[in-house]
């Protein structure tokens, strides 16, 4: 079976053909499965970058033709990240450097007091956790997921009702990192404006993988990061309801204020561009309005058929290895309809063993650890107490590789069967012989290094 990615129907990935040297001087081109924590930006995405930089101006600040092509580049671009988001009427676009930082200002700004509820779930990415617990006085009340990952529905909506009038927002992820679920966003829409809340959806996943419609789904506000969607130029997008702009911002500075009184007093700029202070992240904006240009040229359906055919090969295969085991149970991806986000342990290997492994010998990038979700991983491994204790004791000590975990591939636009077939033949020498290399551990970057 061949899937390959034709010019004609999908993006084309920036120079996905470079070959690394391993270790043993082998030349090899990289199977880039890791594709759940960073991709590589599209060609298209390089070419308006360069363009751009060719007539590149002061954004907001000041005159001339560059200023002018500048602010043009970038207003297109907006034009674009709305419509891929089916952005409704009411909202705007705020821009962060990434999804976690665009979750944190929304914490702020929405000035939660010790009386309202934040609801989220025990498969939250730690992005989607750690904001309403450390930049809000909010209660914050956690939704119970299943050992697959999925989201318990049943138990959301009694957390609602039971706390009808006090729940200012729901909190969850559009797909998972870890497990590639995928909740009924717009079910989670209904329960949530039932009780008199916001929804916000954790799209940093989503967004490359599934087709956004804001509006006709029902989410008030929505993040993600452009280098998840093959624009890895540092920005991270927060679109949200301009009425939760109306109030000083958060973090004010430069472009923040129409005026500045010599009392002290401030003239705020309009609510949708007062948060935005100082130099707007122009490229970024540039090359993710690039990016998601490209993806609904190419169309949705062309996107999805391509990953679910993948994601079966690449379940189906993984299955059949002998010494590895999928912490989801592989018919969940086949009829739940999950991104390509697939963990799995290998008998016998530490998991970070694994991956610089199947880096060092074989040219396969993954990832290993907890990958911010680190309860379902705990419940996957099955560490009581006591065993936790130790892992945090030591974790806490420098040793970074005390800590359980699982081994992660994921998929993107310029994956191949033949990428997947590299990650297989590498797993299936590793049950058989282990590593044939020789490596040292490197417990403060959680890895092993291959020895001299």
């Amino acid at each position: 079976m061949t899937i390959a990615a034709p010019p004609a129907a999908l993006p084309r990935v920036f120079d996905t053909g470079s070959p690394v040297v391993l270790p043993d001087g082998r030349h090899v081109p990289v199977a880039a499965l890791n594709n759940a924590a960073t991709t590589p930006p599209l060609a298209t995405v390089v070419d308006a970058v360069v363009g751009m930089l060719g007539q590149y101006g002061a954004l907001h600040r000041g005159s001339g033709p560059r200023a002018r092509a500048t602010v043009e580049a970038v207003e297109y671009a907006i034009e674009a990240i709305e419509r891929f988001l089916g952005q409704p009427p009411e909202n705007t676009l705020l821009y962060t450097t990434n999804t976690s930082s665009a979750i944190n200002q929304l914490a702020r700004l929405l000035d939660l007091g010790p009386d309202d509820v934040v609801v989220t779930s025990e498969i939250e990415h730690t992005s989607n956790n750690l904001p309403w617990r450390h930049q809000s006085a909010a209660q914050v009340v956690e939704v119970r997921a299943d050992d697959e990952g999925a989201l318990d529905l049943g138990h959301l909506a009694e957390v609602l009702d039971g706390l009808r009038g006090r729940v200012r927002l729901v909190a969850v992820t559009g797909a998972s990192n870890l497990t590639g679920y995928r909740p009924d966003v717009a079910t989670l829409a209904s329960l949530t404006h039932d009780a008199g809340a916001l929804l916000f959806v954790d799209a940093a996943q989503l967004a490359p993988h599934r087709r956004i419609d804001m509006a006709a789904s029902g989410v008030d506000v929505l993040a993600f990061s452009a280098h998840k969607v093959y624009a890895p130029f540092g920005l991270g997008v927060l679109s949200l309801p301009r009425s939760v702009l109306d109030r000083a911002p958060v973090d004010p500075g430069g472009g923040s204020i129409d005026m500045l009184g010599a009392d002290g007093s401030v003239l705020w700029a309009p609510p949708a561009e007062r948060h935005q202070t100082g130099t707007w992240n122009a490229t970024g904006i540039v090359a993710l309005g690039a990016a998601v240009s490209a993806i609904l040229d190419a169309g949705w359906g062309t996107i999805e058929a391509h990953e679910r055919a993948l994601t079966e090969v690449l379940v189906d295969r993984l299955e059949a290895v002998d010494g590895v085991t999928l912490t989801v149970d592989p018919q969940r991806y086949r009829v739940e309809d999950r991104i390509g986000a697939v963990p799995f342990r290998v008998a016998g290997l530490h998991h970070a063993l694994v991956a610089s492994a199947l880096e060092a010998e074989h040219g396969v990038e993954v990832r290993a650890g907890t990958i911010c979700n680190h309860r379902l991983v705990r419940r996957w491994v099955g560490a009581d107490d006591a065993e936790q204790a130790r892992v945090e004791a030591a974790m806490a000590g420098g040793d970074r590789l005390a800590s359980y975990g699982v081994v992660r591939a994921s998929l993107g636009l310029q994956n191949t069967v033949d990428d997947i077939d590299r990650l297989v033949t590498g797993l299936r020498a590793l049950v058989a012989d282990g590593p044939t290399l020789s490596y040292r551990a490197a417990p403060a970057e959680e890895c092993w290094v291959p020895s001299a």
